[in-house]
């Protein structure tokens, strides 16, 4: 009788498999599947050996989890879906590379010996390329309950082997006699010097961070000071327990800001039928508690707006512009020249980029092409606006030039309407544009140097502009 505990202990637990699927039966018996799942964890398991933010990996654990049991499909109603044995091998492929690479970036982090100029100079992670220290500095905070001391570096670079942009914010307590990694955020996204606060009960340092993209998703990390030592928050579990606390239809969909002071946060929230930009389903104000190291929702208040309709640009297409919804002052706006630059469009976009005090880093002018059948338009790089004589006139093409679609969308009583053609004078003005090509071209083709050096890379996020009238 004693043997009936071991044999329990012994007894393997069924490994997790994609049993919220239309067809589970088939695919919680894919050994692939669940070798694949294997995988993942022995690559969440290395990761934990080498990164502070215990509570983060654990929340990574738990999305990953969520998504195997989805089968890697949604709904919007959440419902069950016919789910692929391929995709779902693939998906687990991708989620392990993830990991492997966060494992990487922490594994490197090296904590500096001596706090001086080297801290501003000298970049502290190993795994990001062409890494470049932007910023660094000191935090002080505290009480009688234990003044702490921070110091943080803000580098940036790209990962290693794909090429693509990193930001991240590491952080070590210099409270003791050396110094002690506390903990760091990465995004491909913006990230922000950490920010130590003592709100009164807790000593908290916050990492700043969003995600690239139109999501802004947020990228943060937390850590409380407890019992003598740092402890990572996790900052995601809670808006799992949103969803399900707001009214069927209404979901965040873009990332937070936070008050610590409070331990709260006032956001918009999103109907299904809104466009990315603009949420009209009103705002919501929750409170957080901490619980099992998490941020869990303690009080919610939500003020629903009514239901809006969307409304086009009430103003002739002369008089809108356009601005990028991150904090990179970019503008674009539409010129009639004297002469048409093209058969198809009489209309010239001007984009521009001005640093903080409105003096003008770059302008450039762009024609508009439209193709036949599947329609689309495509923005063609000119010379400026012409004259009375000349009209613009094309640039060289490069060899190997990708196309630069330009999408524009007006507004509807019932939503946003994509527009296939062209811009004219005569046209609506678009609600909002949509240019991730240029985005792209800004970024690998660079603009002109005018030390006459090598091309200098722009960094222009790929979102949609809203437009606004002009006065």
């Amino acid at each position: 009788m004693m043997l009936l505990p071991a044999l329990l202990l012994t007894t393997p637990f069924p490994a997790p498999c994609p049993d919220r699927t239309l067809n589970a039966t088939e695919l919680c018996a894919n050994a692939e599947i669940a070798a694949r799942w294997a995988d993942v964890e022995v690559a969440l398991k290395a990761w934990d050996k080498v990164d502070p933010r215990k509570a983060t990996i654990a929340e990574r654990r738990d999305e990953a989890l969520a998504d195997l049991r989805r089968g890697f499909e949604y709904s919007p109603e959440d419902s069950p879906q016919q789910a692929n044995p391929d995709v779902i091998i693939e998906s687990l492929g991708y989620v392990k590379a993830e990991i492997d690479g966060l494992a990487k970036i922490a594994a490197s982090i090296r904590t500096p010996q001596e706090l001086g100029r080297n801290l501003a100079g000298t970049c502290m992670v190993g795994a990001v390329e062409m890494c470049v220290v932007r910023s660094a500095g000191f935090l002080n905070g505290g009480d009688e309950r234990g003044t702490r001391q921070i110091a943080w570096q803000y580098v940036s670079g790209l990962d290693q082997g794909g090429g693509i942009p990193l930001r991240m914010t590491i952080a070590w307590d210099i409270s003791g006699a050396k110094p002690a990694l506390i903990g760091y955020t990465s995004t491909e996204g913006e990230a922000e010097p950490p920010r130590l606060v003592d709100n009164g009960e807790d000593i908290i340092l916050h990492f700043p961070a969003r995600t690239a993209g139109t999501g802004e998703g947020n990228a943060d990390s937390l850590f409380l000071y407890r019992t003598g030592a740092w402890v990572n928050i996790g900052m995601n579990s809670w808006k799992d327990e949103l969803r399900t606390r707001l009214p069927e239809g209404m979901g965040l969909w873009k990332g937070v800001d936070y008050d610590y002071y409070g331990l709260s946060s006032y956001f918009p929230i999103w109907r299904d039928s809104d466009a990315n930009c603009c949420a009209t389903g009103g705002n919501a104000y929750a409170v957080f508690k901490i619980v099992d190291d998490r941020l869990r929702i303690d009080t919610l208040d939500f003020t629903p707006d009514p239901a809006v309709q969307v409304k086009p640009l009430s103003c002739p297409i002369l008089k809108a512009s356009y601005r990028s919804p991150w904090p990179t002052r970019f503008t674009l706006h539409f010129e009639k020249p004297a002469l048409p630059p093209s058969a198809q469009s009489d209309m010239v976009a001007v984009l521009e980029q001005t640093d903080e005090d409105d003096k003008l880093i770059f302008r450039k002018y762009f024609s508009f092409a439209g193709s036949n059948g599947f329609g689309s338009t495509t923005l063609i790089p000119v010379n400026g606006l012409g004259d009375a004589q000349n009209p613009p006139e094309m640039l060289p093409e490069e060899e190997g030039e990708e196309s630069l679609y330009f999408h524009a969308f007006i507004g509807e009583p019932n939503g946003m309407k994509y527009v296939s053609t062209p811009p004219l004078l005569d046209s609506p003005a678009p609600l909002g544009v949509f240019m991730p090509d240029l985005a792209r071209a800004l970024w690998y083709d660079g603009i002109a140097d005018p030390k006459g050096g090598p091309p200098i890379r722009v960094e222009m996020p790929r979102d949609m502009w809203m437009g606004e009238c002009a006065e």
